[in-house]
């Protein structure tokens, strides 16, 4: 999924794209900008662990 990157002053378009971490100077109002993405709590190859029980009708 890509994102969006904007100058939190000036709101210019400043990266699109998939990234972890990115540091941009904004050509415009000469600030810095600086946006590392979050973790995952779900570690890569997790198995997705779910159970195939019929409903009660708490459930529904």
């Amino acid at each position: 999924m890509q994102k969006l990157i904007r100058c939190n002053n000036c709101n210019k378009l400043l990266a699109k794209g998939i990234f972890q971490k990115i540091e941009i100077k904004c050509p415009r109002c000469k600030r810095l900008i600086q946006y590392e993405r979050a973790t995952s709590s779900i570690p890569q190859g997790a198995k997705n662990e779910q159970t195939h029980r019929a409903l009660d009708r708490r459930q529904t």
